[in-house]
């Protein structure tokens, strides 16, 4: 049941009783966080595990219709390099750097034999891996997302962008590949996704999924201020052992699971860091640079072992089986 809105809270939470991903009624309260990445008003958000398949999940999560209370001009990933001043060039490159590792992903897994592989990118927000993809491979490049984020520039012209909810997609294409790059830790639906992504992909076809790794060094040293929460807006933190729940291996082959991924847990980190100290996401990060920086460097060593020493991030490939 949903409860009424608060005189001073914009939005309304409902309570979320069974586990997000197996429906287990088994579980235990995990961490309490704030809200995150947001300036107005804080609200306490309850993270319970699982204890069938490990998986975290929100027991309070924001009604989907009241979430974009949590999604201004302000939030930060929607002003990406201009957020950042006289370094946005420098934020450009590592962006670019960032949806080059994508390209390599997708590249291992298109059919060397199509005259052109198709890839579909599930909230794609800003295009720019796909924009990355189409210009180095032969790729129907589709994406789609529920709010255009400057999909009028130039440079994504060459793709196909769809605006609203991708379960709903109207089409006889099936796809050689699916991407959800940081989406499926926000998805209210985990069993309707599973369906579409059975559904949208070829038979032998591969889902190629990067979200948060709760399990991960991080959360532990940073706890609530681990930016991988990022509530209310995330509502599933997967396990190790979700995915075999969240993708039934009568259904999936479960080709790779790998406890890092194309995003620096390290980005995690310092947004965590930032979030700790108060500081401010609405007004320009160009004061917080050089600090970002001197992290980054500080850090490196522990970071360069990302992808022996379980961080924050997690990447997982799955086959649709082609006979079932």
């Amino acid at each position: 049941m949903e409860r009424p809105k608060p005189m001073n809270q914009p939005f309304r939470t409902r309570p979320q009783l069974i586990c997000s991903v197996c429906g287990s009624a088994d579980h235990a309260p995990f961490i309490t966080t704030g809200t995150m990445m947001h300036e107005g008003e804080s609200a306490d958000f309850r993270f319970n595990r699982c204890a069938v398949c490990d998986t975290v999940f929100l027991t309070n999560p924001v009604v989907e219709g009241d979430l974009g209370a949590f999604y201004t001009e302000a939030y930060l990933p929607y002003r990406g390099e201009t957020a950042w001043g006289r370094y946005a060039g420098w934020v450009r490159r590592d962006d670019e750097r960032l949806n080059a590792k994508r390209v390599a992903w997708v590249r291992r897994f298109l059919p060397r034999d199509a005259v052109e592989a198709a890839v579909l990118d599930i909230g794609c927000g800003k295009p720019d891996f796909l924009a990355k993809l189409k210009s180095s491979e032969r790729a129907h490049a589709v994406g789609i997302d529920r709010t255009a984020a400057q999909w009028g520039d130039s440079k994504y012209s060459s793709l196909e962008l769809i605006e609203g909810d991708w379960r709903e997609l109207k089409t006889e294409r099936q796809f050689d590949v699916l991407t959800a790059w940081h989406y499926l830790e926000h998805d209210y639906h985990l069993s309707a996704t599973e369906r579409a992504c059975h559904q949208l992909l070829k038979p032998g076809g591969v889902l190629i999924a990067e979200v948060p790794l709760y399990q991960g060094l991080l959360q532990r040293l940073q706890g609530p201020h681990w930016q991988g929460w990022h509530t209310p807006r995330h509502l599933t933190l997967f396990s190790v052992r979700s995915w075999k729940h969240a993708f039934p291996e009568d259904r999936w082959n479960h080709l790779e699971h790998r406890t890092s991924g194309t995003l620096s847990a390290f980005t995690l980190w310092w947004l965590g860091h930032h979030e700790k100290r108060n500081g401010s996401w609405s007004g320009s990060m160009e004061p917080h640079f050089w600090g970002l920086v001197f992290w980054k460097v500080a850090l490196a060593p522990l970071f360069l072992l990302e992808r022996f020493i379980p961080l924050g991030i997690q990447t997982v490939v799955l086959q649709k089986k082609a006979h079932e």
